[in-house]
């Protein structure tokens, strides 16, 4: 049984959603919310001393960050395949897999923020609570963008550098599409399953980012146009697969 313990709106949970929903695997969900802070609950704590969702769970065995967790799922549920056959093609995918670790996931994290969580969250909890829920945070610079995203929400500068950042990853992506019509070349893999999430959470923050016309435009929509997508973005609590 694949348990997956994962919030709707975090897009690393997103990534795994949709790997699981195009190898078509059933799984249980556990949802936590983020906005309660269910990620700083003991139990879940047991799981991923990080306090981040993802995590998957397969037969007892317990795997932390997304980018492990698609490449595992991969390697034990062989079909369909999403990694490459030819190598370069599939070196091509590893480097963007990578890059969407170390660029976009944090890139986006601003933005995100002060779009979705400050509005939310600046008048459930006192300045006192907020630092009490802060200071459970394993992660010094996590638990800041959390508290200045509750008390005064982020300035204008740090979130057009934010923004700046994932301009420059729409610029690479519409780059390597000109050599293929998915990222590591012919064959759709994780590099546009990682990808996803992200390239959807740029559009909701500012649509015309995603110039039309621009190669990333078109495989945006055709990612739009998988069933997975659909059933990856559109997850929410009462209605998850079991």
């Amino acid at each position: 049984m694949i348990e997956l313990w994962h919030a709707t709106h975090s897009t690393c949970s997103q990534k795994v959603r949709l790997c699981l929903a195009e190898k078509r695997l059933r799984w249980k969900s556990h949802f936590v919310d983020l906005r309660r802070f269910q990620h700083l609950d003991p139990s879940f704590l047991a799981l991923n001393p990080g306090a981040m969702v993802p995590v998957l769970k397969d037969g007892g065995r317990v795997i932390c960050e997304s980018m492990v967790i698609n490449e595992y799922l991969d390697d034990a549920y062989r079909e369909p395949r999403l990694r490459p056959r030819d190598p370069l093609e599939r070196a091509r995918m590893r480097e963007w897999t990578l890059y969407v670790a170390q660029e976009p996931t944090w890139a986006v994290k601003v933005p995100s923020f002060q779009k979705n969580i400050r509005p939310e969250l600046a008048g459930r909890y006192s300045d006192e609570e907020m630092n009490a829920m802060a200071t459970k945070m394993p992660n010094r610079e996590t638990a800041a963008r959390w508290v200045k995203a509750v008390k005064d929400g982020f300035p204008q500068a740090e979130i057009d550098a934010s923004l700046a950042r994932l301009a420059k990853t729409l610029d690479r992506m519409d780059a390597a599409l000109a050599s293929g019509p998915w990222l590591a070349g012919e064959e759709y893999s994780l590099a546009d399953v990682d990808m996803a999430p992200f390239v959807h959470r740029i559009a909701a923050i500012d649509r015309a980012m995603i110039k039309p016309g621009a190669r990333v435009a078109d495989w945006y929509a055709r990612m739009q146009g998988r069933e997975a997508f659909h059933i990856a973005m559109g997850w929410r609590p009462t209605e998850g697969p079991t």
